[in-house]
């Protein structure tokens, strides 16, 4: 089917988008509720969506918890795939509304003839769909799903203005009956959608520890203890009067031996990524208070589980409201594929930190293709350049000349530009010159307990060209 597309600039503002908020958790119905009352319940949340007649996602909630209880008492073999339209903010800037709504429509009853009966297809909040896939269905998930998608960006495609061209990812997540109930399903498959974008490779020390295990102790960790902080200095290579610090965190020295990147990754699979965060800028707030040194910033990381979540940003707002000047001093920090995996949540995150006058920091930044496009999402004051881009960058001129031009685009956007994980000094004057901003590694500044980094305003760095 083909119809004409009137193009528009593009004018890419998130705040006229009416984000729903994130939807509360539906309980499995009661055999002791009124049924009467019930069936009203019912009616009111599982309300299909206008646009596409599918069900929504409150309704894909009650149905994983129903599979998740189901496969405690049975063989139940179950997964969700997270279908997400990434680009699509920007297709509808271009076709305008009602164009997009159609298309959306279109899309959805694609879908639809395209999975297999035994299949519950949903859409999620605006331009994501989610599968439910039960039996057989879920064994060849990644099947399903990789035919789904080269069918939806065959069909699509024509109906496109030359200019664009529809991207969309997939995060699968088999439903496991020690999970206890659906926003473990659903972080897992964000996690691995995020991980379609930028794979990270755990060590192998790392993967030996089973995830059971894993999560054993960050329950621990969250239940009976305090978390280890440490702090890294970013070395400014121009004059700036505040001290910056990223917050690292472990567990305490008394829980056993959780390295710090699996502490992470089990949190965000977990759906305990949120809770960690609040336990870590709870710490950090009051470090901030005991200090009382108004020209120290801290960059804390979040996880993907509190930029979802609605929750997560009214307890920020309760503990940060009144309080602008401490606000100031926090630096929250998320990554570029987080970012990008979320987009329909960022308008609200960011008008929420915005309004706290907290700053905002975009990790990862170059593991995507075209990163600077996604700026516009994001009201970064920083961005840290993604390692694997880093690594690219030695004495090659033509690399230093793509850097030295990001770093031009991104000051023109009045964003700085951190150059992490260094380890080796010889790298340190080609970033200079490149007029890298900030530079973070072990070669300037081990992670340590206490804030008594030197930073020193003048100093001469010297290096020979060729």
């Amino acid at each position: 089917m083909e119809r004409r597309h009137t193009l528009e600039p593009l004018q890419h503002s998130l705040n006229s988008l009416g984000d729903p908020p994130l939807p509360e958790s539906i309980r499995s119905p009661s055999p002791q509720q009124d049924k009467r009352l019930n069936k009203i319940d019912k009616k009111a949340a599982f309300r299909k969506d206008a646009l596409t007649g599918l069900h929504g996602q409150r309704y894909l909630c009650h149905m994983i918890d129903a599979c998740l209880e189901q496969s405690r008492q049975r063989n139940l073999t179950a997964t969700l795939a997270l279908l997400q339209l990434e680009n699509f903010y920007e297709i509808r800037s271009w076709v305008g509304l009602s164009e997009a709504d159609l298309l959306l429509s279109d899309i959805a009853q694609l879908l639809k003839t395209s999975l297999p009966k035994r299949a519950l297809l949903c859409r999620c909040h605006n331009f994501e769909f989610a599968v439910l896939l039960i039996a057989n269905c879920s064994v060849n998930a990644r099947l399903i799903t990789d035919k789904i998608k080269h069918a939806l960006l065959s069909a699509v495609s024509p109906l496109l203005p030359r200019q664009l061209e529809l991207k969309c990812g997939v995060g699968l997540a088999k439903l496991e009956s020690n999970i206890p109930s659906w926003p473990v399903v659903f972080a897992r498959a964000l996690h691995n959608l995020s991980l379609a974008h930028h794979h990270r490779e755990l060590p192998a020390h790392l993967v030996s520890i089973g995830p059971d295990v894993a999560l054993k102790h960050l329950h621990a960790a969250l239940s009976c203890s305090d978390l280890e902080l440490n702090f890294q200095a970013f070395v400014g290579l121009t004059e700036d009067p505040l001290q910056h610090y990223e917050v690292r965190c472990s567990l305490a020295q008394n829980e056993q031996s959780l390295p710090t990147r699996l502490l992470f990754e089990t949190a965000a699979k977990n759906a305990l990524g949120e809770e960690l965060d609040r336990r870590i800028i709870e710490q950090v707030m009051r470090r901030l208070s005991k200090d009382a040194i108004t020209k120290r910033r801290l960059v804390v990381t979040l996880s993907h589980n509190s930029l979802v979540s609605v929750p997560f940003l009214r307890w920020l707002e309760g503990r940060l409201s009144g309080r602008r000047s401490l606000a100031s001093q926090l630096v929250l920090q998320i990554s570029e594929t987080d970012a990008l995996i979320a987009q329909h949540h960022l308008s609200t995150f960011c008008a929420v930190i915005e309004k706290l006058g907290c700053k905002l920091s975009l990790s990862d930044f170059g593991c995507t293709p075209k990163p600077l496009r996604y700026l516009s999402l994001v009201p970064a004051t920083y961005v840290k350049l993604d390692t694997g881009l880093l690594r690219k960058i030695d004495m090659n001129q033509a690399n230093l000349e793509f850097l030295s031009c990001m770093v031009e685009e991104l000051h023109e956007r009045g964003i700085s530009l951190i150059a992490p994980r260094l380890e080796q000094l010889p790298i340190l004057p080609p970033l200079w010159q490149a007029n890298v901003d900030f530079m973070q590694g072990n070669c300037l500044h081990r992670p340590s307990s206490s804030m008594n980094f030197e930073f020193i305003e003048t100093q001469t760095v010297s290096f020979s060209s060729r």
